[in-house]
C-alpha cells in the first residue's frame, strides 16, 4: 500500500518482473472531515475562531495569514520559509505587510534543524514582519481553528513522503503552496495532456521538472530550482529537490493578490476534490481502500515456501530502471 503515486511506481521499478505477482496499491493519507472542516461566518464555531485568532495575534489586525505546520528539520527548510516571507513582505511594502502574518507550528530551535528565532531576528524587521511561533500540543479542534485562520499553507520540503499538513489544509478549505516533490505533487492534481490526474512510470518518475504544469486551482506549486542526490548506506540515493526562497515568495504574492473571496472559493474546490472518490484523501476512503487491499490479499494469498535457495555469488547491483531527467 503505497502512500504516494511515486512510492507505487518505485515499488514496481524495484521489484521488476516480480511486481506482477504482488499487490501494489495506491493508498494516500485520509483526513477525518468531522474534525477538519471550513469555518465561515455564521458557522457555530465562528466565534471561537475569532477568539482564537485574537489570542494568537495578540489583538493585531491581521488580514492575510500564511501557515507552516511541520517539524524543524533540515529537509523541511523552515528557514527558507521565513526568508521567503521576508521577501514577500518587502515586495508588498511595510504598511500592507503589517496586516500579514506567518504562523509557524514547529520547534523554535532543534539540533535536527536550526534556530528559527535567530533567523527571524537576523533577517526580518519586527516593525512590519509578523512571525508567530506555536510550540504547544494542540487538540484536533484547535488545529482546525489554526487551519481556518490561515489563507494558505506553505510546505517546501526538499523530499517528502506525503506532506500531511497540506491534506489537512485542503479538507479545511485552505489553499496550499507545496514544493513539487514526492507525495506533495499528488495533492496538486497535475493533469496530463488528456486531462487525467498524472501517474508515474519508468519514463516519467516525477513531475519535479515541470513536465506538466496544469493543476488544481487550490494549489500554487513551486518547482525545484535544483536537484541533488542525498542518501545513506541503507538508502543510497534519493533526489533532494530544492526550491528557491524567491520562487516561494512569488507564490505567496500570487495567493495574496487573489483576494479573500477568491482564496476561499479555490480552497473549497480543493476540499471538494480531497473528499472525492478520485483523490481518496478522506478517512472513509482511506479505510475502505485498506479493507479492500486486505480482502484481496486473503483472496490471492499463496503461502511462501519453507525456505529459498539463493546463490550469493550471482548478486550484482542493479542499474537504475528509470530515466534520470523525468522529461
Amino acid at each position: 500500500m503505497g502512500i504516494s503515486k511515486q512510492t507505487v511506481n518505485i515499488n514496481k521499478l524495484v521489484l521488476g518482473d516480480l511486481a506482477k505477482d504482488k499487490l501494489i496499491k495506491y493508498v494516500p493519507h485520509g483526513i477525518n472531515s468531522d474534525l477538519f472542516y471550513p469555518i465561515q461566518e455564521g458557522h457555530k464555531d465562528f466565534d471561537n475562531l475569532l477568539e482564537f485568532k485574537n489570542n494568537l495575534f495578540g489583538g493585531k489586525d491581521i488580514e492575510f495569514t500564511l501557515f507552516f505546520n511541520s517539524r524543524n528539520i533540515q529537509r523541511k527548510h523552515p528557514g527558507d520559509v521565513i526568508l521567503a516571507y521576508k521577501l514577500f513582505c518587502d515586495r508588498i511594502g511595510k504598511e500592507k505587510a503589517k496586516k500579514c502574518a506567518l504562523v509557524m507550528k514547529t520547534e523554535i530551535s532543534s539540533q535536527h534543524g536550526t534556530d528559527l528565532r535567530a533567523i527571524k531576528e537576523t533577517f526580518t524587521d519586527p516593525e512590519y514582519t509578523n512571525i508567530f511561533f506555536n510550540t504547544e500540543r494542540l487538540s484536533p479542534q484547535q488545529m482546525n481553528l489554526l487551519y481556518n485562520i490561515s489563507d494558505v499553507n506553505v510546505l517546501i520540503s526538499s523530499n517528502e513522503g506525503w506532506g500531511l499538513s497540506l491534506t489537512e489544509s485542503m479538507v479545511t478549505g485552505t489553499m496550499i503552496i507545496p514544493n513539487v516533490t514526492g507525495g506533495m505533487q499528488d495533492q496538486c492534481r497535475f493533469e496530463n495532456d488528456k486531462g487525467e490526474w498524472i501517474d508515474f512510470d519508468a519514463d516519467f518518475p516525477s513531475n519535479h521538472r515541470g513536465t506538466y504544469t496544469k493543476h488544481g486551482e487550490w494549489a500554487v506549486p513551486v518547482y525545484p530550482s535544483n536537484m541533488s542526490l542525498m542518501g545513506s548506506p541503507l538508502t543510497p540515493y534519493i533526489y533532494d529537490d530544492r526550491c528557491k526562497p524567491e520562487d516561494v515568495a512569488d507564490a505567496m504574492y500570487e495567493v495574496y493578490m487573489l483576494g479573500r473571496e477568491e482564496r476561499n472559493r479555490r480552497g473549497l474546490v480543493g476540499r471538494e476534490w480531497a473528499l472525492s472518490d478520485e483523490s481518496k484523501f478522506s478517512s472513509v476512503n482511506m479505510t475502505s481502500t485498506i479493507i479492500d487491499c486486505i480482502d484481496e490479499t486473503f483472496t490471492k494469498f499463496k503461502p511462501r515456501p519453507k525456505y529459498d535457495l539463493i546463490k550469493i555469488d550471482d548478486y550484482k547491483v542493479d542499474k537504475i530502471k528509470h530515466k534520470l531527467t523525468g522529461y
